[in-house]
C-alpha cells in the first residue's frame, strides 16, 4: 500500500498569509474578528450568532462565522467534533454565499485551506497508522472530510479508500474508489483495487466492466490484461471474453498482448489449433515474451493429451470388441491408434522448442521456472528423450523419483 507524501503541507502557510480583514460596521463582527485573532473561538461565534440573529442575511458574519468553523476544526484533537465543525464550516460559507455572490473568491480561498488542513490531517494520521492501525480509521476520516470540502476533487477519495482498506473496511472503500473514478482519476491501482474489492464483495461483472475501461486506457500493460482475463473467468464471461480479444486482434493485430491473451483464452477453451495460431505470432512479434512461449508450448501438450485420450478410446473399444470385429476393422483400427500415436509424439516435440525457451527467459528474469521444466520433462519423455529428461529433473521437482 502506497504510504503517503505530504505534498500539500507546503500550501498551507502561503495560503494563511491570504486572509484579510476589512472594517464592519457591525460591533459584534468586529468583536468576533478581535476573538478568532485571540483564538477564543467560543467567543467569537456567541458574538456572531448575535449579529446573525439581528441580520440573518449579515453576510460578512455568516463567512467569519466560517473561517472560526475552520480554525476550531483544525484545532480539535477530536475526529468526530473536527468532523462536525466542517459540516458546520460549509453551511455558514454556502449560506454567505447564498446572500452575497461576491465573496466566492474569499470563500474558495478559505475552503481550500480548510481542505489542505483536511487532507494534511489524513496524511498525518495515516502514517501513524504504520504503527497503530487505529489511526487509519481517523485518516479515513479526515480524507472524507476533505472530499466534502472538495467534492470535485478525487485525491481524498482515492486516499479515503486506501485507509479504509488499511483499517480492513475493504467493503467501504468500495465508494470513494467509485466516486474518483467518477471524478476523473486514471491511475491504473485505483481502477485495479476497485475491481479487486467488487471480485471479493460478489459483483465480478461489475469487475469485468471497470478492468474492461482500464484495459483500454492502457492497452498494453500485462497486469491490468492479466487481472482482466481473470475476471472473466471468475465472471464465467469465456465466451465474452473471447469475443472481445478477438475483436482486439483484428484491430490491432501486431499487438503481442492481445494476440497472448486471445491466444490463453483458446487453449482455456480447448481450441488448441486456434491458439496455437495466435500465441505463434505473439512470439514472432516478441521471441523474448517468455509467457508466451510457455503458453505455446503447453497449447502443442494440451493438444497431445487430448490425441492420447482419443488414443485411449480406440484401445479401449479394440480390446473390448475384437472378437466381434473383422480382420479388416482391427487393422484399420491399429493404423488409426499408431497413426495418433505418431501425432501425439509430434505435438510433444513442437512443444519442446517454446518450452526450453521459456524457461531461460523465465529464469533470467529471476522467475521460477519449476512448471516450465515440468511440462518440459513430460515432453522430453514422450518424445524418448530420457537423457535431457534426467538432464532438467532436479529443477521439475523429480529429483528424487
Amino acid at each position: 500500500m502506497k504510504r503517503l507524501s505530504a505534498v500539500f503541507a507546503l500550501l498551507v502557510g502561503g495560503l494563511l498569509l491570504m486572509g484579510a480583514d476589512g472594517c464592519s460596521s457591525d460591533p459584534n463582527v468586529e468583536g468576533a474578528k478581535l476573538d478568532l485573532r485571540n483564538k477564543d473561538y467560543a467567543r467569537a461565534l456567541e458574538n456572531l450568532e448575535i449579529a446573525i440573529s439581528k441580520d440573518p442575511a449579515n453576510a460578512e458574519a455568516l463567512e467569519l462565522k466560517g473561517r472560526v468553523l475552520s480554525e476550531m476544526a483544525f484545532a480539535s484533537m477530536s475526529v468526530d467534533e473536527n468532523v462536525q465543525l466542517i459540516g458546520e464550516m460549509i453551511d455558514a460559507f454556502d449560506a454567505a454565499l447564498a446572500v452575497d455572490a461576491t465573496l466566492r473568491e474569499t470563500i474558495t480561498r478559505s475552503m481550500a485551506i480548510a481542505y489542505v488542513n483536511e487532507f494534511q490531517r489524513g496524511i498525518q494520521a495515516f502514517n501513524r497508522g504504520q504503527n497503530d492501525t487505529a489511526e487509519f480509521d481517523a485518516a479515513a476520516t479526515y480524507f472524507g472530510a476533505a472530499s466534502t470540502i472538495q467534492p470535485d476533487s478525487g485525491g481524498a477519495y482515492v486516499n479515503q479508500a486506501y485507509a479504509l482498506m488499511n483499517a480492513g473496511r475493504n467493503a467501504d472503500a468500495i465508494e470513494p474508489f467509485e466516486k474518483a473514478i467518477e471524478r476523473g482519476d486514471s491511475e491504473i491501482d485505483t481502477y485495479r483495487f476497485l475491481a479487486s474489492l467488487y471480485q471479493t464483495n460478489g459483483r465480478a461483472a461489475d469487475a469485468v466492466t471497470v478492468l474492461e475501461n482500464v484495459s483500454q486506457m492502457y492497452p498494453n500493460n500485462p497486469d491490468v490484461q492479466a487481472e482482466l482475463l481473470n475476471a472473466y473467468q471468475v465472471a464465467g464471461m469465456a465466451d465474452r471474453a473471447l469475443q472481445v480479444y478477438e475483436d482486439a486482434v483484428e484491430s490491432d493485430p501486431e499487438n503481442k498482448l492481445y494476440r497472448y491473451n486471445f491466444g490463453s483464452l483458446l487453449v482455456a477453451a480447448e481450441r488448441y489449433d486456434e491458439a496455437i495460431v495466435q500465441l505463434e505470432k505473439a512470439v514472432e512479434i516478441d521471441p523474448e515474451y517468455g509467457n508466451a512461449q510457455y503458453n505455446l508450448g503447453a497449447a502443442y501438450i494440451n493438444k497431445a493429451v487430448d490425441v492420447n485420450n482419443r488414443i485411449n478410446e480406440l484401445d479401449d473399444n479394440l480390446r473390448s470388441n475384437r472378437d466381434s470385429m473383422s480382420a479388416s476393422d482391427i487393422a484399420a483400427a491399429e493404423a488409426e491408434i499408431d497413426r495418433l500415436a505418431d501425432e501425439r509424439r509430434s505435438l510433444f516435440g513442437a512443444a519442446v522448442g517454446p518450452l526450453e525457451r521459456a524457461r531461460v527467459l523465465f529464469e533470467s528474469e529471476g522467475e521460477s521456472s519449476t512448471a516450465v521444466c515440468q511440462a518440459l520433462y513430460q515432453s522430453y519423455v514422450q518424445t524418448n528423450q530420457l537423457d535431457m529428461a534426467q538432464g532438467i529433473a532436479s529443477c521439475a521437482g523429480y529429483e528424487d523419483n
